[in-house]
């Protein structure tokens, strides 16, 4: 970094100014340092952007997840109902038939 001594000579008093002059291989440094910074900006935004979209995918994702398990649960409920001992007792009762105690089996 050179400096440039500028002499004033106001109100007759000398007064000296240093002027900082950078030369080249400074000003394509902090030109790169200035470039690497705002890239890093983009790429910060840009990851940002996605983690936003991938969370609201999820999100979504949780919505019709939990959907599907309140439909299963209520699935089972209704297959509990339909395969009841006594839901199949009282159809076989309508067509005529009768239990024979030595023909039950209980399947576990």
């Amino acid at each position: 970094m050179a400096t440039l001594k500028v002499y004033s000579n106001e109100y007759g008093v000398r007064k000296v100014q240093e002027k900082v002059k950078f030369n080249f291989l400074e000003k394509a440094g902090y030109g790169v340092f200035v470039g690497v910074i705002l890239l890093a900006n983009v790429v910060m935004l840009n990851y940002k952007g996605e983690l936003y979209s991938l969370r609201s995918a999820q999100q979504k994702n949780d919505v019709i997840i939990s959907e599907k398990q309140k439909d299963n649960n209520e699935q089972k409920v209704i297959i509990n109902d339909l395969s009841s001992y006594e839901r199949v007792k009282k159809i076989a009762e309508t067509m005529g038939m009768k239990t024979q105690k030595d023909n039950i089996k209980v399947v576990r």
